[in-house]
């Protein structure tokens, strides 16, 4: 969340691979009714899969971040918990887990390991597999996914392993790719189960073709 757009990151996952669908800003000011309609649409979208069936977004975490941004994140975030709609925090530190819920003033936030999960992004990267991206993504992901480097820093003799940005970058990408992998944390599946919902004899042959949407094109 920004104060005049929302970063948001689409991605997909099968047993082993993570796939970046798409992403895309939905402009307007965090206080804006029209901006949090948006974001609702977006969320309610559904998508023909490649197996026949419909699939649509099973999960999502919201940045709620500090300061004025944080009610409004809570309040759109509040009555859609049902659908794995939650607001998150994201927190330094490497040890951390991706994702743990925590409770502040009687809402359910969510606290994002960002630096375990960054250094879990940068290693598959390094390696070159397990991560899968759409020919639909513009330069500028690219460009703020790598908007980070990861450093050592010594206090008192010990070594601390920590992100930097690195200067002129931005990385709300970077940052929205991060808690879209938090998200899948909060789906509990039976992947056998999901593989036969998707799947159907029946559902005629698709062609494989772009989806066409609004957000795609802010």
């Amino acid at each position: 969340m920004q104060d005049q757009w929302a970063d948001w990151v689409l991605t997909g996952h099968s047993r082993t691979e993570t796939f970046v669908l798409a992403n895309g800003q939905i402009h307007g000011r965090f206080d804006s009714d029209d901006l949090w309609a948006e974001v609702d649409d977006l969320l309610k979208t559904t998508w023909q899969h490649p197996g026949g069936a419909h699939i649509g977004v099973s999960a999502a975490l919201i940045d709620s971040g500090d300061g004025e941004h944080q009610p409004h994140v809570y309040a759109f975030a509040r009555p859609r918990f049902g659908r794995k709609v939650a607001a998150s925090k994201g927190m330094a530190g490497f040890s951390r887990p991706p994702l743990q819920r925590s409770n502040v003033k009687g809402q359910s936030v969510f606290i994002v390991g960002s630096d375990a999960i960054k250094n879990s992004i940068f290693n598959r990267l390094s390696a070159g597999k397990s991560i899968r991206f759409s020919g639909d993504l513009e330069a500028r992901f690219f460009e703020e996914l790598v908007s980070e480097r990861r450093i050592v820093r010594y206090t008192r003799g010990q070594p601390t392993r920590a992100f930097e940005r690195i200067p002129g970058r931005r990385a709300e990408c970077l940052d929205a790719f991060t808690y879209s992998l938090a998200a899948r944390v909060l789906i509990n599946i039976d992947l056998d189960r999901r593989e036969a919902e998707l799947s159907s004899a029946a559902a005629p042959k698709v062609v494989r073709t772009v989806f066409k949407s609004l957000f795609l094109n802010r």
